[in-house]
């Protein structure tokens, strides 16, 4: 019996002829038929793709889906740091270089949960108390002149009283550097106003801090125990005229926001910084102008809950101080120039408001928090597309808001929601209220 020879799918002899095969060896689908019918043919012939090719296919077509739907939804993509995959491999990690050189707080620091938020509008850099309303003694915008300085002692004094009242407190003055004839930021600027007042200062429990200068009215330090230390004719942003230093006064400085939504977030993340863990509730004492932004929408943006309780006390606060007088420009310029630009852009990092934090930053500094407060790392870094508005809210979790997988429907209480559409009512105390968090 003579051997029949294999059949090769590239041989025109084979009985497994196909558009592949018809398309190598040269052969007409019909004999000697036309080009036409030739394409025609090899078009129309059965592909051997296996089902691992489609599926292969499949999952290219959805990712690239997947991916060019993120980029419309959130637009610019985040970066991951140097050594870092990604944000989130991040998270939880502050750098061993880094937190040695942070020494342990003093003691009572972990009894802190309440940010006071002092923002600051301009920089003081007088060194004499008595003086503090005196607008050549600040560094000021025109439109600042005549009458705002007094406003921002308000905003201070209500701070330290509040602060002072409660022992939970910690009272942050935010505000970065932002003209280019000052040395120093807002933030130390106002502290140092703060330090140098006859106020009662916050301070931890066992803290003595009644040793100052023996007249308010001069911010120099002239005591022989504090003398070699700080200078005699040191002023106010030079050092701190009282010999227990500031250890341990509840007040610090956020010395690195741009703009109001950089307050909030920043000095959430500075009480992080020098408390070891995140507010659980937060006061603002500032422009009533204002409040609205920081009501309406900048705690949106960090999904802080206004309506909140913690144990019988609110978990949010805007106290209101305007300048003296007729007010209403400020209000119309407020909603144009800044409440509209943040509603539509509510993490500023897009056209206008970018631009101002551009112009507020001339000594080219950026803020720490990525490393010192690195449970934040993603929101601190979020920019959704321009226009995005309440869209694009960051959809994460929190510290201070927790956000599971799904949208916490199981399939009985969807099926029970089916049904009573038009009867369930929601309960607003639940939808803002959240239970006690260590």
């Amino acid at each position: 019996m003579i051997p029949r020879a294999p059949t090769s799918v590239l041989s025109g002899n084979g009985s497994r002829k196909s558009g592949i095969s018809l398309s190598l060896n040269g052969s007409p689908a019909h004999g000697p038929g036309s080009a036409l019918g030739t394409l025609r043919e090899r078009l129309a012939a059965r592909s051997r793709v296996t089902n691992l090719g489609i599926a292969l296919l499949l999952g290219i077509a959805s990712m690239s889906i997947l991916m060019n739907m993120r980029f419309l939804l959130f637009g610019k993509s985040y970066i991951p740091p140097p050594g870092f995959a990604t944000w989130q491999s991040f998270h939880g990690l502050t750098p061993s270089m880094l937190s040695d050189s942070i020494p342990s707080p003093p003691k009572g620091v972990d009894k802190l949960n309440h940010m006071v938020l002092v923002p600051g509008h301009a920089i003081w850099a007088g060194n004499d108390f008595k003086d503090r309303f005196n607008d050549e003694n600040w560094i000021l915008e025109p439109y600042q002149r005549g009458g705002s300085v007094k406003t921002f002692w308000k905003h201070i004094q209500k701070g330290v009283e509040i602060a002072d009242a409660d022992p939970t407190a910690l009272l942050i003055f935010s505000g970065g550097q932002t003209r280019t004839t000052s040395l120093q930021t807002e933030a130390e600027s106002l502290l140092a106003l703060a330090i140098s007042s006859d106020l009662s200062l916050p301070v931890l429990p066992g803290f003595n801090f009644t040793e100052r200068v023996e007249s308010h009215n001069k911010i120099t330090a002239s005591h022989d125990e504090i003398l070699g230390r700080v200078g005699a004719k040191a002023q106010s942003n030079a050092g701190v005229a009282a010999s227990p230093g500031l250890v341990g006064v509840r007040m610090t400085t956020e010395n690195f926001a741009l703009d109001s939504f950089e307050n909030l977030l920043f000095s959430i993340a500075r009480f992080r910084e020098f408390t070891g863990r995140y507010p659980q509730r937060i006061t603002i004492v500032g422009y009533g102008m204002k409040k609205a932004r920081f009501d309406e929408l900048h705690s949106k943006a960090v999904r802080w809950p206004v309506k909140g309780y913690l144990r019988g006390q609110r978990k949010y606060l805007y106290v209101p101080f305007d300048d003296e007088g007729d007010n209403t420009a400020q209000y119309e310029g407020e909603k144009l120039k800044g409440y509209t630009l943040f509603e539509r852009d509510m993490y500023g990092c897009h056209g206008k408001l970018r631009q101002k934090r551009l112009e507020r930053n001339p000594t080219r500094r950026f803020h720490p928090y990525f490393s010192s407060a690195p449970e934040i790392a993603d929101i601190l870094n979020w920019c959704p597309a321009d226009q995005s508005g309440l869209q694009g809210v960051y959809p994460l979790s929190l510290p201070w808001d927790l956000r599971i997988t799904t949208d916490g429907w199981g399939r009985g209480a969807k099926q029970y929601r089916e049904q009573h559409r038009n009867e369930i009512i929601p309960d607003s105390r639940w939808l803002e209220v959240h239970a006690d968090r260590p």
